[in-house]
């Protein structure tokens, strides 16, 4: 079977978000001295001012408010993109035991991009957002829910098909 057949949006996916991963969402848990000299912060600085993100404001800001989106950051960077790396290998070696770390990787994923969003809804920015900001704003975070909530689903539905072929030839 070819590479990464018939699983062009998670090519697709994995070209993208890996470099979005180590050269934005990180850069608020890199030590200072990796970004010095570097065009990183104003990548940075550039995503917030696109719409007035105030997530990634917020990230940077340091504020005690965002401080659950520091941690999430740890989680991306601590498990989140290693299982990312071992699960596109995978997928790219048609390897189905990544299967359950793609299910993970996917929850997670999907899991930390709900308070996120719900950050976006609940912000009182002045003067409030225009709908062109929002519009970018959900156009950027909902692609971050649904296509890894699809991801653990899909791979949650595998492994179901898996297990109930295993079952039947055991009953065998």
């Amino acid at each position: 079977m070819s590479r990464f057949a018939g699983r062009g949006l998670e090519q697709f996916w994995f070209a993208f978000c890996i470099p979005i991963t180590l050269l934005l969402d990180l850069q608020s848990i890199y030590p200072k001295s990796w970004l010095a000299s570097t065009p990183l912060p104003a990548f940075f600085r550039y995503s917030i001012d696109l719409a007035r993100d105030p997530i990634l404001g917020g990230a940077l800001s340091g504020s005690k408010e965002f401080a659950w989106l520091r941690l999430f950051f740890f989680l991306e960077g601590a498990f989140q993109l290693p299982c990312f790396i071992l699960g596109a290998i995978g997928l790219w070696r048609n390897d189905k035991r990544v299967y359950p770390l793609l299910l993970a990787y996917g929850a997670s994923t999907a899991t930390t991009l709900v308070p996120c969003l719900g950050a976006l809804f609940t912000a009182m920015p002045n003067p409030p957002f225009t709908t062109v900001e929002m519009a970018t704003l959900l156009s950027e975070y909902i692609p971050f829910l649904l296509i890894p909530l699809g991801m653990a689903v899909d791979m949650g539905a595998k492994l179901v098909n898996i297990v109930n072929q295993a079952q039947e030839r055991k009953a065998i």
